[in-house]
């Protein structure tokens, strides 16, 4: 089968880390230019084999970075084969599809990456967060919808295995070991904490507070929303927030009535680390789930990968795009509920134009 041209988007750490696992690159090129990645990614015993798990049918063709001497670096590291664009349109060019990575950015450049590929019906993902409004997500979808380029955005804490594993565990905790009372089967509700790390960089190494917005953090809490809405469902009602810091503390309620908070504090209790914690509760238990951090989120960009391919050869989205736009909404809601100092229902950010 014909391998998928693919344009990228911004040569920073997840342009390497997905990457590495659609196209041969030189390990010792990589970790030169992407020290960590290289790291999580290769042989502990050989630096010049990756253990990276592998997306095949892709080649990279194209790469575009504000920085083009870091578009240069990337092509060096994939063998020169990607072409370094020095404008933005010209990253679709002869492609199959684009790819817009992004590690640490808040999504406010997303629909401007986005823009030249899905006018042109290129199908496109976005990596998280999706955008860093939902005014801006809103404008991406409706571009898509308009071209009829098939759409894909996620966070890995979506996708990762290491999740699905403890969730398979809440029936450990659903039903009770004992007779129960007539009519009761199990119980029907779950309460649940996720340690996220929205926190990250809140400290320099002198422990010397660093401030910032929301697009500052943004990168990392929308990984502790996904990781809340993968393991107790989507379809939030109201959100409360709270903290010192932008959504340090997030508190959702569910249609389904599981409610979970989300403790975005910082990463420096588990320093040099990227992991979540997650916990489930209900009338009849707790369940604690592993570490869910940088060895375990590799299986989860394989997955969005191969879930990428199936869309750029079917022509079909995988996912509706309200499941990734609702993202963006507990976002915004959230951050008027800290405003406000008090709950803010879901339906008034989707009921607010834009």
């Amino acid at each position: 089968m014909k391998k998928i041209r693919l344009g990228m988007v911004r040569a920073d750490t997840h342009g390497y880390y997905y990457g590495i696992m659609l196209d041969k690159c030189d390990p010792l090129v990589l970790q030169k230019n992407d020290y960590v990645v290289h790291h999580y990614a290769s042989s502990i015993y050989d630096a010049e084999s990756l253990s990276a798990p592998r997306v095949p049918g892709f080649e990279i063709t194209r790469i575009y970075d504000e920085d083009f001497a870091r578009a240069q670096r990337f092509s060096e590291t994939f063998g020169g084969r990607p072409v370094p664009c020095r404008k933005l349109e010209d990253v679709a060019d002869g492609v199959d599809a684009v790819a817009i990575m992004d590690c640490d950015g808040g999504g406010g450049d997303h629909l401007k990456f986005a823009t030249p590929s899905l006018k042109r019906g290129i199908p496109t993902f976005v990596d998280k967060p999706f955008a860093s409004t939902l005014k801006d997500a809103r404008a991406i979808v409706r571009l898509a919808r308009k071209s009829g380029a098939p759409l894909f955005n996620a966070s890995i804490l979506t996708y990762v295995p290491a999740a699905d594993h403890f969730k398979s565990r809440f029936d450990e905790i659903r039903k009770a070991y004992w007779p129960l009372p007539a009519g009761v089967s199990e119980a029907p509700l779950l309460q649940g904490v996720v340690k996220g790390v929205g926190g990250a960089f809140s400290q320099d190494l002198s422990g010397k507070a660093i401030t910032g917005g929301i697009e500052d953090r943004l990168a990392y809490i929308i990984h502790g929303v996904s990781l809340a809405l993968n393991l107790f469902g989507t379809g939030v009602e109201w959100v409360e927030a709270m903290g010192a810091l932008p959504l340090e503390y997030l508190h959702l309620h569910l249609h389904n009535g599981n409610d979970v908070v989300i403790l975005n504090t910082s990463t420096d209790v588990f320093p040099e680390t990227c992991s979540f914690y997650a916990s489930a509760y209900s009338r009849f238990g707790a369940v604690n789930s592993p570490p869910i951090g940088d060895p375990e989120f590799l299986g989860g960009g394989q997955k969005i990968m191969q879930m990428f391919r199936k869309m750029v050869r079917s022509g079909v989205a995988p996912v509706d795009y309200e499941d990734f736009l609702e993202h963006i909404a507990v976002v915004e809601a959230a951050q008027i509920a800290q405003d406000k100092g008090s709950r803010v229902e879901l339906n008034t950010v989707w009921r607010r134009r834009g």
